[in-house]
């Protein structure tokens, strides 16, 4: 975990892709949930296990056609209480269906299917991936795949049942059937389909792919601070290590930065995080595009990533900005919090949050509101409003305001998130999220009165959780020439061994900073009053620097220019 302007986690995908050396692990659909119904949990009544499932062509575009599979396998997000071993024959086929056509009835499962697997395999009793090599090599044609299964243990038994990572996209996506007498002749539809893992062989010597970009989506100016450093995750998805990658990050829009790195060296299957130097500072309200791409090779289509990211007043966030949140989350039935922990390097005031609404549909009539908890998970404030969503709520994003406005210190730890009040007749999901291989804010779930905090292990997608501070943007108003009617006076503006910075109508004292273009700071602080205060730039290089003027309640950035 990296403590920056928030803090990040890097949280691994539980459904997505996958690399070991001389073989691609291709996992999909995307983990949106879990179950432990619609795959053999290891408990007596699970003795015997029927199920079946379609991964769609849109879910296997990493999959060239005419690969020859090497192995399946499934992913737990929680494991057994005990590991169980028992026999499984496993299925599957080549399809054009875009639904689940096969029925509930396990005699017209099978058929036109091909036994890929039969053998062993152990439910785990930990997270973790189970792969089964197959005993008849498989050939994707193209398309969707349909995949079946059947069990049967013995025991002894678990006691505690193992949970699957699963996707809940597809509506009756996938059918199952436990017993723990006799294999099922018929099974039950379900939503929640498996996250399948299929193995196949690398013959790639150069490919190398950019995987996910960690920043924030939403700046707030108003806290007068430096971003996170940009970082991204690459990946030598060849089966030879690679030299010297030479990996590039630009940001285009209201917003500049640009940055180069080379890694040294990568083994094949390897990823390492690219830190392109300290984080940048916003100066400009508004949109940007972050790229980072490495150079063409024999796979151009995983080359580069675009983050978007917005510079706002008064407004912090980790997901991109403008985002789609397609994922839906919730507590079903029952009430708790959902939130994400923040700590910043400055001290601000936090007087609300911004919370993405999903589009699910169950969520209309129930309702919502805004929280800040401490590091224990205690209510610190809630929002005056409360959201009773309708349906133009539904995927947009709403603005809680808190009863007491929270001031943080620098480096505390807080959370900030919704809380979602319980429907025993009718489950409902409220959260918005959007899919994401990695995750750069982890998140907690606690009761809805508030208490211990659970980290949520099962990446469900970044969701769309904001916080709002305290403040005004811009209003000390920098010139660039002498003027006593400023509120602030810079000059000269080009500068070469000194600044002359004096406050004008503003009244008080504020402190002056001045950075670099990566958002170190170059001039520490200093502070300022009506009287003309002299600042010596003689010791830096040539280039365009950042003024940074805060008042402790406004704040103001402006590039400045260095001449020799």
């Amino acid at each position: 975990m990296k403590k920056f302007t928030f803090i990040f986690a890097f949280v691994a995908l539980a459904c997505g892709f996958a690399f070991s050396q001389a073989t691609f692990v291709v996992a999909t659909p995307t983990a949106n949930g879990t179950s432990a119904n619609r795959l053999p949990n290891g408990t007596s009544g699970h003795a015997y296990f029927r199920g079946a499932s379609l991964v769609r062509t849109t879910e296997l575009t990493n999959m060239p056609v005419s690969t020859t599979l090497s192995s399946v396998g499934f992913t737990t997000s929680t494991g057994a209480t005990s590991a169980v071993t028992g026999s499984i024959t496993i299925y599957m086929e080549n399809t054009g269906d875009v639904t689940f056509n096969k029925g509930t009835t396990w005699s017209g499962v099978t058929p036109g299917m091909t036994i890929v697997y039969t053998g062993t395999m152990s439910v785990p009793a930990s997270a973790t991936t189970v792969d089964l090599p197959l005993t008849t090599p498989f050939i994707y044609t193209g398309g969707g795949i349909y995949v079946a299964y059947e069990w049967q243990s013995a025991g002894p038994y678990s006691t505690g049942a193992a949970v699957w990572s699963s996707n809940t996209d597809l509506v009756s996506g996938c059918i199952s059937g436990p017993s723990a007498t006799a294999f099922p002749a018929t099974c039950v539809t379900s939503n929640f389909r498996p996250c399948m893992r299929f193995g196949f062989p690398n013959t790639l010597t150069n490919d190398v792919s950019v995987d996910y970009i960690n920043t924030m989506g939403d700046v707030a100016l108003v806290l007068g601070a430096p971003t996170v450093p940009l970082s991204a995750i690459v990946r030598n998805n060849s089966n030879v290590a690679l030299n010297n990658i030479p990996v590039t990050a630009n940001m285009t829009g209201a917003n500049t930065f640009a940055n180069s790195q080379t890694i040294t060296t990568l083994a094949s299957g390897a990823t390492t995080t690219v830190n392109f130097g300290a984080g940048w500072m916003p100066l400009t309200q508004g949109g940007s595009t972050i790229t980072v791409s490495v150079p063409a090779d024999q796979n151009n289509g995983n080359n580069s990533m675009n983050f978007k990211n917005m510079a706002t007043c008064n407004t912090g966030g980790f997901a991109q900005d403008p985002a789609n949140y397609t994922q839906s989350v919730g507590f079903n039935t029952a009430s708790g919090i959902l939130s994400t922990l923040v700590q910043l390097p400055v001290a601000a005031t936090v007087n609300g949050c911004n919370i993405a609404i999903s589009s699910n549909t169950a969520s209309v009539g129930n309702i919502v509101y805004g929280v800040m908890l401490d590091m224990a998970g205690n209510i610190l404030t809630a929002s005056t409003n409360s959201l009773n969503i309708a349906i133009g709520d539904l995927n947009t994003v709403t603005s809680f305001t808190f009863a007491t406005p929270q001031a943080v210190t620098a480096g505390q730890t807080w959370y900030v998130g919704m809380a979602q009040t319980a429907n025993a007749s009718l489950g409902y999901f409220p959260f918005g999220a959007y899919i994401s291989g990695y995750l750069n804010s982890a998140y907690y779930t606690n009761a809805i009165t508030g208490g211990t905090l659970a980290l949520l292990t099962t990446n469900l997608g970044q969701f769309g959780i904001q916080a709002n501070f305290a403040g005004i943007c811009g209003p000390l108003g920098v010139a660039s020439v002498k003027s006593s009617d400023n509120n602030l006076t810079v000059y000269p503006n080009p500068a070469n061994s000194s600044l002359f910075v004096k406050l004008g109508s503003v009244s008080g004292k504020a402190v002056v900073e001045v950075y670099n273009a990566i958002g170190q700071v170059v001039v520490s602080a200093k502070e300022i009053s009506d009287i003309t205060t002299e600042i010596n730039v003689s010791n830096l290089a040539k280039g365009v620097y950042i003024l940074k003027v805060t008042n402790g309640k406004e704040v103001s950035n402006t590039k400045i220019v260095i001449e020799r």
